[in-house]
């Protein structure tokens, strides 16, 4: 038994940890091996293999599923699409994965193996994210969550699934003793945690975020989405005016801040409501807001966050507002620190 023990051991601290960020607009991997944190645009194009040869795809981002169906991916497949004024494939919608789309479990699972990278007959152990449900959306989280548990089981990992606002927490407030509030402002949900000493008092997320705010500003202008992400992605700024001669950019900027302003006041608005009406917890100390997420990258959207704040009375004292380090990665960092902490205590 002596000894079976200390193989056990010695497997743990050997142990490869994993935080896996599993995003509706971008898939990202943490490992406790590498400083590397890899990071893949969750789209994809179906390629017709009648019409291409593998010469034609030396330089792009592809996989190939088990029917022999061949997809571009990541930012390759996002390139192509705005070339040729199409919408992209999206694998997961809304924080989940998408109903309409027949290869969408298919093309995670290539994207998820390529980002965990070779773990054959290594011990692994990965924490990877999930949303909270939604409180303006009636689709469960279930589904979503077993999906990509199965994922990582056909990899031979070990697997556990933590809210994504939480995760946030855990990479953002070890000087508060993981009190705090975090904010994923993501593509397909904004998830919100408000935790006590690492306990979630709150956790909940909407169905508005930043793929809310391109669909209503693509309607609203009569284009397609897939354009109006990229004009945001290389042009939006929320804090001074921006230089663009083209009318067209310029619409689709004013529409995006105001976008950008119901996005904030509404999840400001709910956190009250949500806290106010579920919280079983009394926050007897400031405790500091961390904003993270890509619809949190342009330029400004921290200070836009706060003005819109100081407008509402909320029902704890806050300390400070502040960005998370790197918004893309905060919850992927966050989950594996809590991947490597679990170990520890098993060990």
């Amino acid at each position: 038994m002596g000894e079976e023990t200390t193989v056990e051991e010695k497997k743990k601290d050997n142990a490869i940890c994993v935080g896996l960020d599993c995003g509706t607009m971008h898939l990202c991997a943490a490992r406790s091996d590498t400083n590397e944190i890899k990071i893949i645009r969750n789209v994809f194009l179906p390629v017709d293999k009648e019409s291409v040869s593998m010469n034609d795809l030396t330089k792009i981002n592809y996989v190939e599923n088990e029917d022999g169906n061949l997809f571009i991916i990541g930012n390759d497949a996002f390139i192509f699409c705005n070339m040729l004024g199409k919408e992209v494939s999206r694998p997961m919608e809304k924080g989940l994965i998408s109903p309409k789309e027949v290869n969408a479990i298919d093309i995670l699972a290539l994207m998820v193996k390529s980002l965990i990278g070779d773990v054959k007959g290594k011990e692994v152990y990965c924490s990877y994210s999930i949303p909270a449900e939604a409180i303006d959306e009636s689709r469960s989280v279930t589904y979503h969550e077993k999906v990509f548990a199965r994922i990582l089981n056909s990899l031979g990992v070990n697997y556990t699934s933590v809210n994504e606002a939480m995760a946030i927490i855990y990479s953002e407030c070890a000087k508060e003793s993981f009190s705090g509030i975090g904010i994923s402002f993501g593509a397909g949900m904004a998830n919100v945690c408000v935790s006590y000493k690492g306990i979630e008092a709150v956790k909940f997320s909407t169905a508005r975020s930043g793929d809310w705010i391109d669909k209503n500003t693509a309607e609203n202008l009569n284009m397609v989405q897939n354009r109006v992400t990229s004009i945001k992605e290389k042009k939006m700024k929320l804090s001074g005016k921006v230089e663009v001669k083209d009318k067209d950019t310029k619409r689709v900027l004013e529409a995006l801040f105001y976008y950008h302003e119901e996005l904030i006041a509404y999840t400001v608005k709910r956190i009250i409501k949500e806290f106010t009406e579920k919280s079983r917890i009394e926050i007897e100390e400031p405790i500091p807001i961390i904003i993270s997420g890509g619809t949190s990258l342009p330029e400004g959207f921290d200070q836009l966050f706060k003005d819109i704040l100081a407008k509402h009375e909320l029902p704890f004292e806050v300390s400070e507002i502040r960005r998370a380090k790197n918004p893309l990665t905060a919850v992927a960092e966050g989950l594996l620190i809590k991947t490597m902490s679990d170990v520890r205590k098993t060990n």
